[in-house]
């Protein structure tokens, strides 16, 4: 049960996303990447040095989670692509094929999904030049839309194109506030 615990900790309970096309080793903090593809990978950091944990068996136990939830989802849905488990200071690496995949193993209702399946409202930002803009005003055909309710960093794959006003970009990082639904069309 313990164990339990400490996965919901390092994969549920600090899910930050951040930096596209980072590599694992430079990964300080939690980093979600979504593939034009809808493939989901994600990097989970979290700090174990203020507790008494067995490395061996937290990594023993990922690997049986991953392979539980595979056995029943269907071969590859999640793939430990790495784990880092040095200096206490724990390095997750997941790919997932897709978000519905994300979502059941890590009990979040995140959406990716096509624009036009998609209710939108409100003023959105342009990437482009910084203006406000209307949905009516998103004209681009192949669009995705990503949302998420959770503080966190989040890269797409692709272009970004329009995010509303609980993200903020810095240097193609897209940091959603955690203060509302945060939304990121992308292609």
């Amino acid at each position: 049960m313990k164990q339990k615990h400490l996965l919901a900790g390092l994969v549920l309970g600090t899910i930050l996303l951040t930096g596209c096309g980072s590599s694992f080793d430079s990964v300080t903090g939690n980093t979600m990447t979504i593939g034009k593809d809808g493939t989901i990978s994600d990097v989970s950091v979290e700090d174990f040095s203020e507790g008494n944990y067995d490395m061996a068996d937290l990594e023993a136990f990922v690997n049986a989670e991953i392979a539980d939830y595979n056995s029943e989802a269907g071969e590859d849905s999640i793939v430990l692509d790495a784990i880092d488990t040095e200096n206490k200071l724990v390095k997750l690496q997941l790919t997932y094929s897709g978000m519905d995949d994300y979502n059941a193993f890590n009990n979040t209702e995140y959406q990716l999904e096509g624009f036009e399946d998609v209710k939108l409202s409100g003023e959105f930002t342009s990437v482009a030049d910084g203006t406000k803009v209307s949905v009516g005003d998103m004209t681009d055909s192949g669009m995705k839309v990503l949302k998420v309710e959770d503080a966190m960093n989040i890269i797409c794959k692709g272009k970004v194109l329009y995010y509303n006003d609980n993200v903020t970009e810095d240097n193609g990082t897209y940091i959603a506030s955690g203060d509302g639904e945060a939304i990121i069309v992308f292609k």
